[in-house]
């Protein structure tokens, strides 16, 4: 039985592009189809040809839409916050903890092995959440090589616990690991 997950039968982009990137997350980018996709949202396939040309079309849009809403939306957010550099690391790292947006980043880069496109907006991404964080650091006064090794530090460890499987479910054991990573990373600041 299909529960309907929309009650238009005709959804928007961001609707099909959601649920895309829920299956590449659960199975990986050979599941993700039309069929079975509009199988998941309750609709018809007429619905997906109403926003985009064909398969190859929609997951041309699947990367930029994982960066807007996973890294583009945290950046947004953390730059709204009020206060200093590290007020600023302590709202990136509960942002990313109370909705691990980066759940979605290995089911990306196992695609981005065999799909040279994906691979390049990996990359993009990578270098605009170190940038970011970077930046962070700068802002609260380290030297320039100092701030990048603690980026890397911070980045590397988010994609090591998502690669081994390490990111409890729970969000606030979460909260707790981004308790300590501030901790640790703003040391001496």
């Amino acid at each position: 039985m299909v529960i309907m997950k929309y009650k238009s039968t005709r959804l928007n982009k961001e609707a099909w592009l959601s649920e895309a990137l829920e299956v590449l997350y659960e199975h990986g980018i050979d599941k993700v189809s039309i069929e079975p996709l509009a199988k998941r949202l309750g609709v018809t396939k007429g619905s997906f040809y109403w926003h985009f040309k064909n398969k190859e079309d929609f997951l041309s849009l699947l990367p930029s839409y994982w960066a807007e809403k996973q890294t583009t939306t945290v950046m947004t957010y953390v730059k709204s916050q009020p206060g200093n550099a590290k007020s600023k690391m302590k709202a990136t790292l509960e942002y990313l903890a109370r909705e691990d947006p980066d759940r979605y980043d290995n089911a990306m880069r196992a695609w981005a092995y065999f799909d040279s496109n994906v691979a390049k907006a990996v990359a993009t991404i990578d270098k605009r959440r170190l940038e970011f964080v970077c930046d962070l650091f700068l802002l609260a006064g380290v030297n320039n090589e100092e701030a990048e090794m603690r980026s890397r530090i911070w980045y590397y460890y988010d994609i090591g616990e998502h690669i081994t499987g390490d990111t409890p479910k729970d969000p606030d054991k979460r909260m707790r690991r981004a308790e300590l990573r501030l901790a640790i990373l703003s040391a001496g600041l």
